[in-house]
């Protein structure tokens, strides 16, 4: 029984120090993925990290507006994680190894926040 409650106390200690880590990494106040990218050209592997990290961070960041819809948290992440290959593949998969402009950069990431979070509402 104490090995259960044990158990229980950590994961619910990591999912809380992981959403409080991730909400506060270098994402806050942002409000495109053009405010994280400083330099052009931008590498395609470096892209998509980013924007599979940003589409985290969208994730916290609209809680309210998903609590609404009868969305978690937990769930627009375990979304999101379901569909990155599905969405790389179909949005990356013509794209060029560099993205040379701002406009290419916000193309790309709102195709890929699209495919990815399907979900009305959500600010990115």
């Amino acid at each position: 029984m104490k090995l259960l409650l044990g158990f229980i106390i950590i994961i619910v200690a990591g999912f809380s120090v992981n959403k409080n880590l991730f909400s506060n990494k270098a994402y806050d106040d942002v409000t495109s993925v053009t405010d994280i990218i400083t330099n052009y050209p931008v590498n395609m592997f470096d892209f998509k990290q980013t924007m599979q990290d940003y589409a985290h961070h969208l994730c916290y960041k609209n809680e309210d507006t998903l609590t609404s819809q009868h969305i978690t948290v937990t769930d627009c992440i375990s979304k999101l994680d379901d569909k990155k290959i599905e969405c790389e593949k179909k949005v990356f998969r013509l794209a060029p190894l560099n993205l040379e402009s701002k406009g290419e950069v916000l193309d790309y990431s709102r195709q890929y926040t699209q495919c990815t979070l399907p979900y009305k509402y959500i600010l990115g």
